[in-house]
């Protein structure tokens, strides 16, 4: 099997995953929340938090081992979880919570497992293609989840959001087997794991630190649109799902755009500048405005993060050796999901005390000093790139 025939089916089991992904967290989200707002955030914790504790501690697991041994793996232990909730009849239980948890807990993994993946068969150069072909269907499988699940809102069961999402885990498991058959050649094999550490890591930290800061002030959008949207205590539905998909149409556009944008400024100034544009676009973000600019800054805002998410997550990946690719990916999801949940904690405390649009510009301002970071990244550096033995 040629490298682009793998390429393929590896993009194929991804879309897949995040099909059956999406309708199962619109799934669970309308139920929990059908069930109690103290349900909803509960299983908003569950999900966030194992999906950092993975990141961080399970994803360089997946370079001791075959990375496609690793994303079979994890579909075997989606399935066992998925079939467990299905056991259950009440979606807030403990047993399903557990599910969830395990579900989140793997999630990082699977990526990871992809990653070390592409960058075993690929060239350093071919990396951002692949990891921005990885973002577009993210962002494709988003918005056809989140346009399915408004306008099913009612119809949508648990048993067959389940269902839909064990076939799909299956289906996949299925398309990774074809490919562990027929594509062993194009794989290197793993030689002993690389004794490096994190503190080998030193010419990356400030890459660590802009990727955490970016989505500390990012991570306002998962609550902007419903805010944005409601008026005098009333949520427009209409204008929710306006903003919305307009947001993950932007997310998509940013994502098809970062290649050429990285091919010609290279990493760290992709980086620098995607991140200055957000800023600025969370400054518009902060004013109590029309709706038109509502629905502009943020979506210019998300099609931004994703530029700076690929270029980041490529100068990581890219700037190590092949068996340490893993735990690099991890170190980026965890880093992400760190800032993400860090602006929602910042936000659950000062939400009651400081106008919202003040919040706003305070996130902006943490992504202005994300670009700062990078800004001295590409001084310190002298535009020169991290040896990729800096770990061997």
């Amino acid at each position: 099997m040629s490298i682009p025939t793998t390429r393929r089916l590896v993009y194929l089991s991804h879309l897949i995953i995040q099909i059956g992904g999406w309708a199962f967290r619109i799934g669970i989200l309308i139920g929990l929340l059908q069930s109690s707002m103290s349900a909803a955030g509960v299983g908003v914790a569950v999900i966030f938090v194992p999906i950092m504790l993975g990141s961080l501690f399970l994803s360089p697991l997946v370079d001791r081992s075959d990375p496609l041994n690793a994303m079979m793996i994890v579909n075997g232990i989606r399935i066992c979880a998925l079939l467990a909730m299905a056991s259950t009849t009440e979606i807030d239980s403990v047993s399903s919570y557990a599910s969830i948890a395990v579900l989140s807990l793997v999630q990082p993994v699977y990526l990871s497992a992809e990653v070390s993946f592409f960058r075993r068969i690929l060239s350093e150069d071919s990396m951002i293609a692949a990891l921005r072909n990885l973002a577009n269907i993210d962002w494709l499988t988003y918005l056809l989840g989140m346009f399915a699940g408004t306008m099913l809102v009612g119809q949508l069961r648990l048993s067959g959001v389940l269902a839909l999402n064990i076939s799909a885990v299956l289906l996949s498991l299925m398309v990774l087997f074809a490919i562990n058959q027929h594509s062993a050649k194009l794989r290197s094999t793993p030689g002993p794991s690389s004794s490096g550490t994190i503190f080998d890591l030193t010419p990356l930290y400030p890459a660590f630190f802009a990727v955490f800061l970016l989505n500390l002030g990012a991570g306002i959008i998962n609550v902007y649109p419903a805010i944005r949207a409601t008026a005098d205590g009333e949520l427009d539905r209409g204008v929710l799902l306006i903003i919305v998909l307009s947001n993950g149409a932007f997310a998509l556009l940013g994502a098809l755009s970062v290649k050429p944008i990285f091919d010609r400024l290279g990493a760290l100034p992709t980086i620098a500048g995607a991140a200055a544009l957000l800023a600025a676009c969370l400054v518009a973000m902060s004013l109590d405005a029309s709706l038109p600019l509502v629905i502009a800054s943020s979506s210019a805002m998300l099609g931004l993060g994703q530029i700076f998410a690929a270029a980041a997550h490529t100068h990581m990946v890219s700037s190590v050796a092949p068996d340490r690719a893993g735990r690099l990916s991890g170190l980026f999801q965890c880093c992400t999901y760190s800032g993400v949940g860090g602006n929602g904690l910042l936000f659950s405390i000062l939400g009651d005390e400081l106008s919202f649009g003040l919040i706003v510009l305070m996130c902006a301002g943490s992504a202005f000093l994300a670009s700062g970071v990078a800004i001295f990244a590409i001084v310190r550096s002298t535009h020169v790139k991290v040896s990729p033995t800096i770990d061997r």
